[in-house]
């Protein structure tokens, strides 16, 4: 189990979630989050598919990505902010589903990079079926005192 290095971390991070219009833009939500750890779900929608009728792996991989970002910033410095470096994914299998759960969690947490994970599930009919798995590397960004992030939705 992670401590936080802020203890308003969730306020925090549930503005952050807020201040970025791609989330609603792409039918994100975050759903909970913990130390090290949060869960969202993406909904299925027929301007974000790809040729084939399934999720766009792009619409996947934001998700994907942020779930590794706000894991990581659950765990951050309250002046610090953070940023995607580098970040792989492998697909296993198209959305076919109308709700994607997305989970994110920090294997290493660092004072300048983090480590983290995300895992894609398809929900339907309470079985849970891997869709896509991201590792990601998450830079602590210092923020100048008194910044806040923008609501923008």
């Amino acid at each position: 189990m992670f401590e936080p290095r802020d203890p308003d971390f969730e306020a925090r991070v549930r503005a952050s979630f807020a201040a970025q219009s791609a989330m609603k833009s792409l039918h994100i939500q975050l759903l909970s989050l913990q130390p090290g750890r949060v869960t969202m779900q993406l909904e299925k929608s027929g301007d974000l598919l790809q040729q084939q009728g399934f999720m766009h792996g792009g619409v996947l991989t934001a998700g994907l990505d942020s779930a590794c970002g706000f894991a990581a910033l659950t765990l951050s410095a309250p002046s610090v902010e953070v940023l995607s470096i580098e970040f792989k994914t492998s697909f296993f299998r198209p959305v076919t589903t109308d709700k994607v759960q997305v989970i994110g969690r920090v294997i290493k947490a660092g004072k300048r990079v983090s480590f983290c994970e995300a895992e894609a599930f398809s929900l339907e009919d309470d079985d849970q079926t891997l869709l896509a798995k991201m590792s990601s590397s998450v830079a602590m960004v210092g923020m100048p005192e008194g910044w806040m992030p923008e609501n923008r939705s």
